[in-house]
């Protein structure tokens, strides 16, 4: 009887493991992964694998801090205010399929330009107001067609604006205030911008016939 009742045990207690194990989702092991690429970042120790990233209760409990989600999946990471710095791991956070908004704003990231190209889909990118530095590479957005924001003031980049920039059909919010770029600016195609300021920074040259009916003060202080 003792051997049955033991054999139970064992049985219930591998039931309740294969349970546990599964119940784990597959992005959560990722932001984990993406985490630990992260220093200074006692603001994440809320995420917790075993909880379900877009579950109601992640958030009324406080699980999963900067993690967005829509309609029941991950749709964004917003990180910000938090001291982080380290290294942004744009190959970890390509696994994440369904990842459209990324924002780091008002961190302390230094270094180069992540490799952003690589997240297709992205549709709103925010870095500013770190310190990231160096010049961005021409082909940066390149093929980012559904990006519709980019906000990179208050860094340190130099350079050319990246032309990928000019040719994004669906941009329509861009800010470059205070950094280091020079050269003419490059001539975006028309739109209606909701945001658009190229100003304190070192251009030259006169202002693109795709940017005339943009107010002056976007270009101030070149």
């Amino acid at each position: 009887m003792a051997h049955k009742v033991d054999l139970l045990l064992l049985i219930l207690f591998l039931v309740w493991c294969c349970n546990t194990s599964s119940s784990t989702s597959p992005e959560a092991e990722i932001l984990i992964k993406f985490k630990s690429s992260l220093s200074h970042n006692p603001a994440l120790d809320n995420w917790n694998v075993s909880i379900n990233i877009c579950d109601d209760d992640a958030k009324t409990k406080g699980f999963w801090t900067g993690v967005t989600c829509k309609d029941g999946a991950l749709f964004g990471l917003r990180l910000e205010n938090m001291s982080l710095s380290g290294f942004i791991d744009i190959d970890v956070l390509m696994n994440l399929t369904s990842l459209r908004s990324l924002s780091f704003m008002n961190n302390s990231f230094h270094g180069s330009m992540p490799p952003v190209r690589k997240l297709g889909a992205l549709r709103a990118l925010y870095l500013a107001y770190n310190k990231f530095s160096g010049t961005i590479p021409d082909d940066a957005f390149q093929d980012m067609r559904s990006l519709k924001t980019v906000r990179l003031e208050e860094n340190a980049f130099k350079g050319g604006i990246p032309s990928s920039l000019s040719s994004l059909p669906a941009l329509v919010e861009l800010s470059l205030e205070g950094n280091r770029f020079e050269g003419r600016i490059p001539d975006f195609i028309p739109r209606d911008w909701k945001l658009f300021d190229l100003s304190n920074n070192q251009l030259e040259g006169s202002i693109p016939s795709g940017l005339a009916n943009i107010d002056p003060i976007a270009f101030a202080g070149e």
